[in-house]
């Protein structure tokens, strides 16, 4: 399995992602593969159409 990783750039940039999408991500949060698909384009959205900029990260940590 693929282990992935929710960070932010400020802490209110994971409150404005938890509150647009209604979730309760904290940063540095570890994601499984069966959810990165979603939430990848979730997090492009809002990196592009809310942030303006690269405020979420999703990255693979590692494979288990």
């Amino acid at each position: 399995m693929k282990v992935y990783k929710i960070t932010s750039a400020t802490n209110s940039f994971m409150k404005m992602f938890n509150n647009y999408y209604d979730y309760d991500y904290q940063d540095g949060e570890f994601v499984s593969d069966r959810d990165y698909e979603s939430l990848k384009s979730e997090v492009e959205h809002f990196n592009h159409n809310v942030a303006y900029g690269p405020a979420i990260k999703i990255e693979k940590v590692e494979d288990k």
